[in-house]
């Protein structure tokens, strides 16, 4: 996720992160990769998921499903 408009739910110790590196620089494990994030938006607080494909990004997928703020 390339900016703070959500945060990523880790799947390995389901704490919540702004961004990869800060669960790199708070944790004492490896992110876990997955194919499927939780995010929260926060802008209107909701929790939602998304699939992640790295090869196929449709421009849907960048935004919240429930209050349409973009966060890619």
């Amino acid at each position: 996720i390339l900016n703070a408009k959500v945060s990523v739910r880790a799947s390995c110790c389901k704490r919540w992160f702004d961004c990869p590196e800060c669960h790199r620089e708070s944790s004492d494990h490896p992110l876990q990769k997955d194919d499927e994030l939780t995010l929260a938006c926060k802008t209107c607080k909701k929790v939602f998921r998304i699939r992640y494909d790295a090869t196929e990004s449709d421009e849907s997928d960048h935004y919240c499903p429930r209050c349409d703020t973009k966060y890619v």
